[in-house]
């Protein structure tokens, strides 16, 4: 046949439109950073830290507030060639067996999906490598993928000596990530903090070599500790396989139960040879509603109910490969269409695991995220996991019966702010702020600080291991200045956070009648909160204004608001 053959074209390719359609695969922020750590996994890393680098200026509620995002781990190293391999699209096929990678797509595609500038940094052997940059400016101007190596400069040399100690290891940053329009980063953190411990938990529980996986955010120009991630099994397994055979006779309101533990055997390769099965493990939770203020349970038990964080998010199937999760909550559709696990169904998680011998027949994608079940094996899943929800069903049942919701004030409006900006419009693309504006931010800070310092104030981290929110953006306190409804206080990493005064009249006689996460309560709230961001906003960036004259402002509106309020409020008194 090849006789026949009459021309033969190089069609070539445009090597910008080509990353940038790799950078469009799909990730969420959150998502291409673990994508990242998977790569120091697969180098038998035992310590990976993660920072998330803020500009000058801004903080977690700004849009487009990275500076840079870097992974530095411990792991094998890489040599030239090796480094060479990693930036190739589609990098050689040379993975261990039960892999986290798959394509050799996964640094392109995550990196690019953050930024526009990959770096690497490399130990091996003791040896140190010379800065490999994938950069979309370079490769535009060259119109062909390429790889710059640079000599260390001396900020290179000094994070070296800082973070690559040992004898390999290896540095990723991903930089240019004001070209990448994304939302705020808070919920991006917030994401990692709940994720990573779930994500890897196999590794930082391997009993031979467990890994360390740490995170931190960095203020420009300030320096911070990193977080150590812990691990968690979000099915609660070990917990849960004590307390079999559900009985409402026996059932004390706080205990998860194992309700499901069976073999998934239904796969085939394209041969007909047979797969491993699947062990499919199903674990049902008290509702979240049992651990509220109104819960009869003890404070130990409502303490208890709260780190296992049942919602709709953390409800569903949680699919692991080789692992690692890669599908979180996932409902799955069903062989009608209908998803397996509903919406009622939120205080159920099933668990099962694959490898990468059934990528192929679950059609697992380029970032390893998603997959598909052929109809003909989704009704046999179906079967195996109805028993699981009829119990999950009755445990909902039985905690209805219980108690009435009730939930903490503040925390529902702090839940809807994870995904909204706290910038001011008439800011955004003027770049990092004069050093007035940085400076009246700076004094915000620490007069908060100086301010709530006997105030029971919760952490950034709160939340991890309690199921609270974390940081809360709406408080509640009796020690704000009387007659003013509210005060905004602004947080160096989390923006603008406001106290709500439970003495004034307007909170005692109206706001307080609406339980937490109501509609009216959300909406006062929210109406309060843009106010707050308001006030905030004019007094860091009317820098035309001196401070004196801005407080004079301010006072007088609140004494404005606060007179109609105590009117209104007291003609309006016993309506309902």
């Amino acid at each position: 046949m090849s006789s026949n053959i009459a021309e033969e074209l190089d069609v070539g390719f445009d090597a910008l439109r080509v990353c940038e359609a790799i950078s469009k695969i799909g990730y969420e922020p959150y998502t291409a950073v673990m994508d990242i750590i998977d790569n120091s996994v697969a180098a038998e890393s035992k310590a990976i830290n993660v920072t998330l680098k803020l500009k000058e200026g801004k903080n977690l509620k700004s849009r487009n507030s990275v500076e840079y995002y870097q992974v530095i781990d411990d792991g094998r190293g890489m040599d030239h060639d090796e480094i060479k391999n990693a930036f190739m699209l589609g990098s050689q096929r040379n993975y261990k067996p039960n892999s986290l990678s798959k394509y050799g797509m996964g640094l392109k595609a995550a990196g690019l999906s953050l930024g526009t500038k990959i770096s690497i940094i490399s130990k091996k052997g003791g040896c140190v490598s010379k800065k490999y940059v994938f950069d979309l400016d370079e490769i535009e101007k060259r119109n062909k993928l390429a790889v710059i190596g640079y000599e260390l400069d001396d900020k290179d040399q000094e994070n070296v000596a800082e973070f690559l100690k040992g004898e390999s290891g290896t540095m990723v940053e991903i930089s240019g990530c004001e070209n990448i329009n994304q939302s705020s980063p808070g919920s991006t953190i917030n994401k990692l903090r709940e994720r990573v411990g779930v994500v890897y938990y196999s590794f930082l529980k391997d009993d031979h070599q467990p890994i360390n996986i740490n995170l931190r955010v960095k203020p420009h120009g300030e320096d911070s500790d990193f977080e150590s991630i812990k691990a968690r099994d979000i099915l609660f397994i070990d917990e849960a396989s004590g307390n079999t055979g559900w009985d409402p006779e026996t059932y004390d309101y706080s205990s998860p139960y194992l309700v499901l533990d069976a073999p998934w055997d239904a796969f085939k390769d394209k041969n007909g040879n047979a797969l491993p099965p699947i062990q499919v493990s199903a674990v049902a939770f008290p509702q979240a509603v049992m651990g509220k203020d109104k819960s009869p349970l003890s404070p130990e038990n409502k303490k208890r109910v709260n780190s296992y964080r049942v919602s709709r998010d953390n409800a569903g199937f949680f699919i692991y490969r080789n692992g690692r999760l890669i599908r979180w909550g996932d409902p799955l559709k069903g062989a009608s269409g209908d998803p397996i696990v509903g919406k009622d169904d939120i205080n159920l998680r099933i668990r099962f695991e694959i490898s990468d011998q059934h990528d192929d027949i679950l059609h697992v994608d380029v970032s390893k995220q998603r997959l598909e079940i052929d109809d003909e094996v989704l009704g046999g899943l179906e079967q195996i996991v109805k028993r699981a929800l009829r119990t999950a069903k009755s445990i909902r049942y039985a905690c209805q019966e219980k108690l009435k919701l009730r939930d903490v004030e503040g925390a529902s409006f702090t839940s809807s702010l994870s995904d909204v900006a706290e910038d001011d419009p008439q800011e955004l693309g003027k770049g990092t702020p004069d050093a007035e504006s940085l400076n009246r931010k700076k004094k915000k800070h620490e007069e908060a600080k100086q301010e709530l310092a006997s105030e029971d104030v919760p952490s950034d981290t709160e939340g991890t291991e309690s199921g609270s929110p974390g940081f809360i953006k709406i408080r509640y306190s009796e020690n704000i200045p009387k007659r003013q409804l509210w005060k905004p206080y602004y947080d160096s990493v989390h923006g603008v956070y406001v106290y709500i005064n439970k003495t004034h009249p307007f909170y005692q006689e109206f706001l307080s009648r609406f339980e937490d996460g109501t509609l009216e309560r959300l909406t006062i709230e929210s109406l309060i909160f843009s106010m707050a961001l308001a006030e905030n906003n004019v007094y860091y960036y009317q820098i035309d204004i001196s401070d004196e004259k801005l407080d004079a402002a301010f006072n007088r509106l609140h004494k404005n608001i606060d007179s109609f309020l105590v009117d209104w409020t007291y003609e309006n008194q016993g309506e309902e």
